[in-house]
């Protein structure tokens, strides 16, 4: 595998994934882009609700199966094993643009908030569930989370870092600081329209199916130590069990 390669590919992939998580943070509030949640004429409901939950189930197929312990153990028989993370940042990535790309406007209104205070608290909101994300990511080393301290470290010649359990900052409140953010930001808007509920919905389903999935991988690897840490620390909700 020439480094020649290597660092170049982490670094698109990382550029792809980054960038189309910037998208969607302006994406989901409508904010200052050509394509957004609710732009465009409302589609027909029933040709936007099959559109949509496909593309929702299809991103959402590709993200987590990827990430689970008996893929990955396949897919480095195929992929170099430093560009694992890389290749599937990538391939989250694109598909998450693909999703933005299709998504079909359902404009119906589901709530909205006028008063300029309570819009800014909530928008206040959607900052934060964000920041939790960015910051939790650096919580558990932001670099190999994306994939370019692997590709680095292969391009140094260095053996890889193990993976290390951290229990510590965020991890210390929530055991999902990730999986809460993303809970804020798709519920956290002051206009909620019928396909913003819908991806909320969705999302927030899939976030609680596969949360267990994910813990019971965690227990398999990590044994007694995690499931002390699921006895001492909540799942979501900050200090509460």
């Amino acid at each position: 595998m020439n480094t020649l390669i290597i660092l170049p590919y982490a670094l698109l992939s990382y550029a792809i994934g980054m960038g189309a998580l910037c998208y969607l943070m302006l994406f989901l509030q409508n904010l200052w882009l050509p394509k957004t949640i609710d732009s465009g004429s409302s589609a027909d409901l029933a040709f936007g609700l099959t559109v949509n939950l496909t593309m929702l189930v299809i991103y959402l197929t590709v993200h987590s199966v990827m990430a689970r312990p008996w893929f990955k153990a396949w897919w480095t028989r195929i992929v170099p094993p430093a560009l694992e993370r890389s290749t599937y940042i990538l391939i989250s990535g694109t598909t998450l643009f693909l999703l933005i790309a299709l998504w079909q406007p359902l404009t119906g209104t589901i709530w909205r908030v006028d008063h300029n205070v309570s819009a800014a608290l909530i928008y206040g909101l959607y900052a934060i569930g964000w920041g939790l994300m960015v910051s939790a990511t650096f919580h558990i080393d932001h670099f190999s989370f994306f994939g370019l301290r692997q590709a680095w470290t292969w391009a140094l010649k260095k053996a890889p870092r193990p993976t290390v359990f951290t229990a510590r900052y965020l991890y210390g409140v929530t055991r999902h600081p990730i999986s809460l953010g993303w809970l804020i930001v798709f519920w956290a808007t002051p206009q909620m329209s019928v396909g913003h509920v819908l991806m909320a919905l969705v999302c927030s389903s899939y976030i609680f199916i596969v949360t267990p999935i994910e813990e019971a991988d965690l227990i398999r690897e990590l044994g007694e130590t995690y499931r002390e840490y699921r006895k001492q620390v909540p799942a979501f909700l900050p200090f509460r069990r």
